[in-house]
């Protein structure tokens, strides 16, 4: 059923963003909004609605390109870029009768998850003082706010997942391929995935079916699936609270359905796998790729890049074939023994980020995005879906076997209702 009321909808967000100061967004375009509502409400009087998304309301992460707008990716450097034409899922969006608000904040060059951007900290809706995380920020709020029904973020080591986890909604990275990068800022072509933020698991469903990213045929019950739950996590530390809420996620659905088996990931040396070390090899290789893009940039204007994302670019320029190819051996290595391990199962369970939301104050914990590796090293569907916590909201992750993305849906559809 296509979204009705969409010009009462749109008003009340555009309300929301006035009276809200979480810096989720740095670009709006209500005249465009306004009159694609208007036109949604027309076709859905007219029973002519375009799809089932017809009167969505979306956020658009900001290196994702939207003719007209401006096309910066969160980077000083682009300041005055606009985009001349829609980048390819924009299109796709456009045809279904999506309402495009405008464009969200993130981080610089969505090469880190601070939670800041050029514009100054993302703030998070349930306490100010708070980060969101990244890179994804801005899509992130912008939805746990309310002030639209979704929004696009770019995921190259969790960019969608650890913000919508933060922030206790959901958020999807397919499988590589299925959304178009065609039209976005790249951090790194063999890790870069588009994916959507919802507050419902049936909406991102529904954005991901409209967009040609799922198949809509029927998938098996979450009950029939072969489920593993992860029970060690090598060198990463949960928060006592993260850790308590996924155990008791756990519990409910072994209630529900059966108790899952227990996957203990080991190296060839039965030792614990190092996501830490894999986590900070892709990072490396994303370093080197932005330090490619950039380097002339770098060089003439370097006090265009904040010094952080600086840091970054001139670490990537140090590296050599030797360690770049160390690098890749260290990701190819994990895959194949992940592979090795999922081979009896269709789903695995795990927390989305060890930590939740942390103050501004502090630096980000180093440990965010060891979690959401696993799914871009081993090119793994995975969606976090908010699961009960006693404190700030945690989030459960569902990875899949590559190309199995209607299956994580189907569990994380199962497992949020």
């Amino acid at each position: 059923m296509p979204f009705a009321n969409a010009v009462e909808r749109l008003e009340a967000a555009i309300q929301k963003v006035e009276c809200d100061d979480l810096n989720a967004w740095c670009h709006l375009d209500l005249e465009a909004a306004r009159q694609a509502a208007r036109e949604s409400v027309q076709r859905l009087a007219n029973a002519q609605s375009l799809s089932t998304i017809d009167g969505c309301i979306v956020g658009i992460k900001a290196n994702i390109a939207v003719a007209g707008w401006p096309w910066a990716g969160g980077l000083r450097s682009r300041h005055d870029v606009h985009a001349e034409s829609d980048a390819a899922v924009i299109k796709d969006l456009r045809a279904a009768g999506a309402i495009l608000l405008g464009q969200t904040t993130m981080d610089a060059g969505a090469l880190g998850a601070s939670g800041r951007s050029l514009q100054g900290a993302i703030r998070h809706p349930l306490d100010p003082t708070l980060s969101v995380g990244g890179s994804s920020g801005g899509s992130a709020a912008a939805v746990a706010a309310g002030h639209c029904d979704a929004a696009l973020g770019s995921d190259t080591i969790g960019s969608v997942r650890i913000p919508a986890a933060l922030c206790g909604i959901v958020g999807v990275k397919p499988s590589p391929a299925r959304l178009s990068l065609k039209g976005v800022l790249p951090v790194h072509e063999d890790f870069d995935h588009l994916g959507p933020l919802t507050r419902e698991v049936t909406l991102a469903r529904g954005l991901l079916e409209v967009l040609g990213a799922l198949d809509k045929s029927t998938a098996p019950p979450a009950g029939k699936l072969r489920c593993a739950v992860m029970t060690s996590f090598g060198d990463v530390a949960l928060d006592a609270g993260v850790e308590s809420a996924f155990h008791r996620a756990i519990n409910r659905y072994a209630n529900r359905y059966a108790a899952p088996e227990r996957l203990e990931p080991l190296s060839e040396n039965n030792e614990p796998l190092s996501l830490r070390k894999v986590r900070r090899a892709i990072f490396a290789l994303c370093e080197h790729r932005m330090w490619l893009a950039h380097r002339e940039h770098l060089e003439t204007n370097p006090d265009d890049f904040d010094e952080p994302l600086r840091g970054m670019l001139e670490f990537g320029g140090q590296l050599d074939v030797t360690k770049l190819g160390r690098y890749r051996t260290t990701v190819g290595e994990f895959a194949m023994r992940w592979h090795e391990m999922m081979r009896g199962f269709d789903i695995v369970l795990l927390p989305t980020s060890p930590v939740p939301a942390f103050a501004h104050t502090l630096p980000t914990p180093d440990s965010l995005a060891d979690l959401t590796v696993i799914a871009t090293a081993t090119s793994s569907p995975a969606a976090t879906i908010p699961i009960a916590n006693e404190g700030l909201p945690a989030g459960l992750q569902i990875i899949g076997r590559p190309g199995h993305d209607e299956l994580v849906m189907a569990f994380a559809d199962a497992l949020s209702a």
